[in-house]
């Protein structure tokens, strides 16, 4: 007999929860805050025999099925003979503006309770007390209501009906999906170098539940060699989930494809892919409350009957799937998209869907019963991308516009939104007065912490008031930036400093910034059941376990590039300095330098700067010099589509050079994959370091702090990565040749050779132009022999 377990809320939500999407409504309060009022409440409970968090369960069998039914029930007294179960809700939104379906919502789980408690002492009736506490005017009202057992009876047989069916259909998919994918062999005829003791490597880290560092080159077939002995682990094992998360789409689409291959061997798995909401959405603006938006009212009325639809006849879940479906039933897509990851066994999207604190599939990650395994690709960019998901400002005139919309009507809340201008006020007063532009400081603002919870309070009243109309756009964009805010300052220590930045009085910014996400990113992974973060460019290991979360028990584990090194020609130019101070001197060499890397071999060259203002500089002496040679410049605000020009660009076979300006650390940098003759050479202009500032110095100094090499943490690391992603372009398959040029003194300097990967090994040096151009034609040379 199969056993399962479920929470009476995690139950009752799932079947009965009714309503409409509404983003206006969203609670300010931590769970810790929302627990302290709990026992607040509990505390002043006037009746003497009161009993708080009782622990209720109930052992049934359904069907094939042993079903544990648990949960705490908030309160239990007696009056006389009469039993009552006390539910205890809280909320900034007044009583009267509560929802038939929220208030229906709050009984069904006392009721579920209830019945629980009814049975077990055979009671024929007993009463249900709904205490619901209004945060904002610290209000507390009471709605009782008596239920006969029969009722009760009626109600929870209803209940465990509707969601054995559901748990059946898991259960069933289950078996029929583990069976599968015990079968599963390999999808190649054969493992490409390194790729058969990788995959070994992967599976064993999902089996022993541990985390893995691993740094796979370009070639070696990272997504398959992840992908297959994961997918193995979570048919062996009684794991729920399994993510792949990527930071770009393009990166997506291959996880897809590869999922399509394995599904050629009759594997049964549910794959979803998560769009971003901005993508997805049906409506040109994302305006997510029942009165904008039709697919967002009444949701929750329409979904299960979506989800039982779309689960019974797709297991590939893409984008346009999830479309059609969501059309049909008249439902947001964006959020069937995630309702539908729960039941799906393999989910592929962005970073932030497990480690943004704001937006993180809380479905997943705050269920203890859940099982998950994480396979995190490109994972170099998750250094950058974590500290801006836990970094975040408000500004002073974002309140001020808000000031602007208010009716004369809304005093309270136009109080509020004064304190915090005042506030600001209060803030650049100060700052002014000791010479701020920007500054930092270990200590946050309790003051504005207090007041801008306050004030969220009150737009959440407000909002909840006037539901029967639209919203007030600056309103809720500023209401949304404080809630991530108070998010951020939850979570606020050490590992982040804040921010001050004062143009004037108008233009004040207090950011909360993280310097170091590795523990959270930490807490997050220890919540699965394994984990794999890789990159083609992972250099060096130990610096990316630092700082991706990693710990003494985590596994590190580097593959040898799968290329001939001979299809490969890495020149560095020690005779250039590019730094700042002597870019205006160097800039005619560095054109010349240009033109000789280019001239003995007609084809497409790229060429990477630090920054666009250099860029810029560098390509106008070119085109001075070089009028006749086809030149395309990346520029800071290129669309999709000028990005697709750019790179289409860049063809086979071409019958005249083309040299293309390109960025560091830019769309063109990565991610993209110009094979055979559509690109045979990138020359690098720099180290990479990012610019110097406060903040870059903020983070050398907590490095410091710790006693590691802060320069190597905030400039040294950070630079040389994005280099080796730029260089990584050339080579792409077995069958490229290329080369790469480094053009920067300081790449002679051991603490940036010991940085290198071990396939840009061996090096040529050059000092001059005519050593450069001498030993590019010797390597061209020996291509064109052995083609």
């Amino acid at each position: 007999m199969h056993q399962e377990k479920i929470a009476v809320r995690k139950l009752v939500e799932f079947v009965l929860k009714k309503g409409s999407i509404d983003n206006r409504i969203v609670s300010t309060h931590s769970a810790l805050e929302g627990a302290a009022i709990h026992r607040k409440l509990q505390k002043q409970a006037v009746e003497s025999d009161y009993q708080k968090e009782v622990s209720l369960a109930l052992d049934t069998v359904v069907g094939e099925d042993h079903l544990l039914i648990e949960g705490r029930a908030d309160g239990l007294f007696r009056v006389g003979e009469e039993w009552t179960i006390d539910e205890i809700k809280t909320s900034e939104v007044a009583f009267e503006q509560l929802s038939e379906e929220t208030l229906d919502l709050f009984f069904a789980q006392a009721m579920v309770y209830g019945y629980i408690f009814g049975k077990q002492k055979k009671l024929a009736q007993l009463s249900i007390r709904l205490s619901y506490y209004q945060t904002t005017e610290k209000k507390i009202t009471y709605q009782i209501k008596q239920f006969q057992m029969s009722e009760l009876t009626v109600f929870f047989e209803n209940l465990l009906k509707e969601y054995h069916r559901w748990l059946v259909f898991r259960r069933n998919w289950r078996l029929i999906r583990n069976e599968s994918l015990k079968m599963l062999v390999f999808p190649h005829e054969s493992f490409r170098p390194g790729q058969r003791s990788f995959s070994a490597v992967v599976y064993k880290t999902m089996k022993a539940h541990r985390t893995l560092f691993a740094e796979a080159p370009t070639g070696t077939g990272k997504t398959m060699a992840t992908l297959f002995p994961s997918l193995k682990s979570l048919g062996e094992e009684d794991e729920d989930h399994l993510f792949y998360l990527t930071a770009k789409t393009i990166t997506r689409q291959v996880v897809e494809d590869a999922m399509h291959q394995l599904t050629l061997q009759n594997i049964k798995s549910k794959t979803v892919t998560l769009t971003a909401k901005e993508k997805i959405c049906f409506l040109d603006k994302q305006t997510c409350n029942p009165i904008d938006c039709r697919f967002a009212n009444g949701y929750y009325n329409r979904l299960n009957e979506a989800l039982w639809d779309i689960l019974h006849h797709e297991d590939f879940l893409s984008r346009s799937v999830i479309e059609t479906y969501a059309n049909k039933h008249e439902i947001c897509p964006f959020e069937f998209s995630l309702d539908i990851s729960l039941w799906c066994d393999v989910i592929i999207g962005d970073y932030n869907y497990v480690f943004d604190p704001n937006v993180y599939l809380r479905r997943f990650f705050d269920e203890p019963s859940e099982k998950n395994l994480l396979l995190i690709d490109e994972a170099h960019n998750l250094v950058q991308r974590s500290k801006d998901m836990y970094t975040t400002s408000i500004t002073r005139s974002s309140f001020e516009e808000v000031m602007t919309t208010l009716l004369s009507s809304q005093r309270t809340l136009k109080r509020a939104t004064q304190k915090i201008l005042n506030e600001f006020d209060a803030i650049a007063l100060y700052g002014n007065e000791n010479g701020w532009t920007e500054h930092y400081q270990k200590a946050k603002s309790d003051t504005l912490d207090r007041l801008l919870l306050q004030w969220t309070g009150k737009v959440k009243e407000q909002l909840a008031i006037t539901d029967n109309q639209g919203g007030n756009e600056a309103l809720l964009e500023t209401y949304f930036s404080a809630l991530r805010y108070l998010k951020i300052s939850e979570l606020y220590d050490y590992h982040f400093e804040t921010a001050v930045t004062i143009k004037k009085v108008q233009e004040v910014t207090i950011s909360l910034v993280c310097l170091d996400p590795a523990p959270f990113l930490e807490s997050k992974m220890k919540q699965a059941e394994g984990t794999v973060l890789f990159s083609a460019s992972f250099q060096p290991l130990e610096y990316y376990q630092t700082v991706l979360g990693g710990n003494e028990q985590s596994v590190r584990y580097r593959i040898r590039s799968p290329f001939k090194t001979e299809h490969q020609q890495v020149l560095v130019h020690g005779g250039i300095e590019t730094t700042f101070r002597k870019r205006e001197q160097s800039i005619h060499l560095l054109v010349e330098t240009l033109f000789t890397f280019i001239e003995q071999r007609k084809g497409n060259y790229m060429v990477f700067f630090s920054s666009y203002a250099y860029l810029q500089q560098v390509q106008e002496a070119f085109i001075l010099s070089y009028p006749k040679i086809r030149v395309l410049a990346q520029n800071e605000k290129m669309t999709e589509q000028e990005r697709m020009q750019f790179l289409a660009a860049f063809q086979e076979n071409p019958q005249e050079t083309l040299l293309g300006f390109c960025v560091l650390g830019g769309v063109f940098s990565e991610g993209i994959d110009l094979k055979g003759t559509r690109l045979i050479g990138t020359a690098i202009v720099g180290v990479g370091l990012p610019q110097i500032n406060q903040r870059q110095e903020r983070l050398r100094s907590y490095f410091d702090d710790l006693e590691k090499n802060g320069f190597n943490y905030a400039y040294r690391l950070p630079g040389i990565n994005k280099v080796i992603q730029a260089g990584g372009r050339v080579i792409r398959d077995e069958k490229d040749y290329g080369v790469i040029l480094l053009i920067d003194a300081r790449y002679l300097q051991p603490a940036y050779q010991q940085l290198m990967p071990e396939s840009w090994y061996p090096q040529i040096i050059c000092y001059q132009n005519q050593t450069l151009k001498e030993r590019l034609r010797n390597f061209w040379g020996e291509v064109d022999s052995i083609l």
